[in-house]
């Protein structure tokens, strides 16, 4: 059995883009970093490479920090100026990797033990997919979409104010619990857990309202797997919660006394 033929394209502007779409339209692959071995799916026989499309620039203003969607990692890292999502990504990859991933390919391969997109989902990231008209969150129908396309753009509003914590069995594994959160505004925190296979859901907390244990001891309350048990990461995820509620509030004051 021969192998499928893959024709290759670089365009150079989004005008030649549009134009490789009409053409060609179901039969594409995006090479979009770190895509080194493509493999080639039926149906698709043309590999269109977005390098020269301005997608790994970064922005910062007013309003928050704008990521094209062939920025790398260690980009990602750059721009935040947040330790602990550089502790994140030390998890998650190595230095060729950092340097080398695009965030459109981790997205698309990320799972609930993946520690960037954690804090992804704290800081509350909305993704614009090539050829949507709108941003959104992520979600499985978001992982499956890139499946055909790609990021364009990563939306993180301010205020960029982060924290995560995380339990393994090794200290660069991946983890079998992390929390990260947000502080999203004056009186909102918003949190994001992880570490099994699937993505848990994510809560608000509101200052004064809550300490945010009980609900997430009941996000973890039927996580069983191979990796540790529901009643062990129930007790971790408590105590990596309440670790990161410290970070945002030490942050705060800090903060504010500078």
């Amino acid at each position: 059995m021969s192998k499928p033929e893959i024709t290759y394209a670089r365009p150079l502007n989004w005008g030649e883009l549009e134009e490789l779409q009409r053409e060609y339209q179901s039969q594409i692959m995006y090479l979009a970093n770190g895509d080194y071995h493509p493999k080639a799916r039926e149906g698709k026989s043309i590999l269109v490479d977005l390098q020269d499309l301005e997608l790994d620039q970064a922005e910062l203003s007013e309003d928050g920090i704008t990521l094209g969607g062939l920025v790398n990692l260690h980009q990602l890292g750059v721009t935040l100026e947040s330790a602990e999502m550089e502790e994140a990504i030390s998890i998650e990859a190595g230095v060729n990797l950092r340097n080398s991933l695009s965030l459109t390919n981790y997205v698309k391969a990320s799972h609930g033990r993946s520690a960037v997109q954690l804090c992804l989902n704290a800081l509350e990231a909305e993704y614009h997919v090539f050829g949507d008209a709108e941003f959104q969150r992520y979600s499985p129908a978001l992982k499956a979409e890139l499946g055909d396309s790609f990021i364009e753009e990563v939306k993180i509003a301010n205020p960029v104010s982060l924290a995560f914590a995380s339990a393994a069995r090794s200290p660069k594994d991946q983890p079998v619990v992390a929390v990260a959160a947000s502080k999203r505004s004056e009186s909102r925190i918003h949190v994001a857990c992880g570490g099994a296979e699937a993505m848990l859901a994510e809560f608000d907390l509101y200052y004064g309202e809550e300490d945010g244990e009980a609900t997430i001891r009941n996000l973890y309350k039927d996580c069983n797997d191979e990796w540790a048990g529901a009643e062990y990461r129930q007790d971790v995820a408590a105590v990596l919660l309440s670790r990161c509620l410290q970070k945002l509030w030490r942050d705060s004051h800090t903060k504010e006394a500078a």
